[in-house]
């Protein structure tokens, strides 16, 4: 697709102004809150209520400073309703304070479905604030581990107790092997691939903004904030991997993975991550992490057009 320089100056900069990073005031005041909350138009719908979920113990401030006096100290995996956001981005404001936006992941509120009746094997998402795993389908098994909001495993059998509670076998791979765990199956739900509406779609990632943003054709679909590290200027191609693998950072997993294929080099991999909120600043690790919302909404309407791989413009 070739594209006039007005063009081209006009994706370069779309929405870079979200979460402060280009700081335009007309730019950053027509996002929703719900956009600016996560960063992102891709994955989230205006009026959205978002939670924060906490990563580790952290102190609420009585303004968006880090000098500011602490007004309170919240638990690691509290949650808390975010009222807005700071006037420069970095900052979400809570009920009693101010909290960093990298201490907390924005979530969206825990609906529980309805109990299973039975065993749909596919690719399921955790809609939960987080989920235990265990050895065994009982809440008095032995705990593997815990995994947060976005998460993504693929259910390959079930089971029901003797308190008509339904457990699922979760694997990261779809022919089962490689057991990791159970887990509540009220803490899930079914991922399904859907008839996209993109017939040109192109990607611009733009790398001194930390911004990921997706066109059809001439037509604007969303952006995203990115954590990445310096990628080479120019064209690539992206290839859509598999809704979950294994992260050199364990015991995380790569959410969403697609494929970033440079002219030169190995294929760099972009995912959505939901163990930090570093998104709009740049990374030292040769990948592209979006936050998880956004990074499920671009692998669902991309993996919907039938097509095996997308364009991709490095600014």
């Amino acid at each position: 697709m070739m594209l006039t320089r007005r063009q081209f100056l006009q994706r370069a900069s779309a929405l870079a102004a979200l979460l402060g990073m280009a700081h335009s005031h007309e730019a950053a005041t027509s996002a929703s809150l719900a956009a600016l909350i996560c960063g992102a138009t891709l994955g989230v719908l205006p009026e959205a209520a978002l939670l924060g979920r906490l990563f580790k113990t952290a102190e609420v401030r009585a303004k968006p400073q880090p000098s500011a006096k602490v007004v309170k100290q919240l638990p690691a995996q509290s949650l808390q309703p975010i009222l807005g956001v700071s006037a420069d981005g970095w900052w979400y404001q809570l009920a009693d304070g101010y909290l960093p936006r990298q201490a907390m992941q924005p979530i969206l509120p825990y609906v529980p479905p309805p109990q299973p009746c039975a065993l749909c094997k596919g690719y399921y998402e955790v809609i939960a604030p987080s989920t235990t795993l265990r050895d065994a389908c009982t809440p008095y098994a032995r705990i593997n581990g815990s995994y947060p909001f976005g998460t993504v495993f693929y259910v390959h059998d079930w089971l029901i107790d003797d308190k008509h509670q339904a457990w699922y076998a979760l694997t990261k791979t779809a022919d089962g092997s490689g057991l990791l765990s159970w887990a509540n199956a009220l803490h899930f739900r079914l991922w399904l691939p859907q008839p996209s509406p993109l017939k040109e779609p192109t990607l611009w990632l733009d790398g001194p903004q930390q911004m990921l943003s997706l066109y059809d054709g001439e037509a604007f679909i969303g952006s995203t904030a990115i954590h990445a590290a310096p990628l080479p200027r120019g064209s690539a191609k992206l290839q859509l991997g598999l809704p979950c693998t294994s992260a050199a950072e364990a015991p995380y997993l790569h959410l969403w993975q697609m494929l970033l294929y440079l002219p030169l080099g190995k294929p760099v991999p972009l995912y959505g991550a939901n163990w930090h909120n570093h998104f709009g600043t740049p990374s030292a690790s040769r990948a592209v992490e979006l936050p998880v919302l956004a990074a499920r909404h671009l692998y669902t309407l991309l993996s919907g057009t039938g097509l095996t791989e997308f364009p991709v413009v490095i600014t």
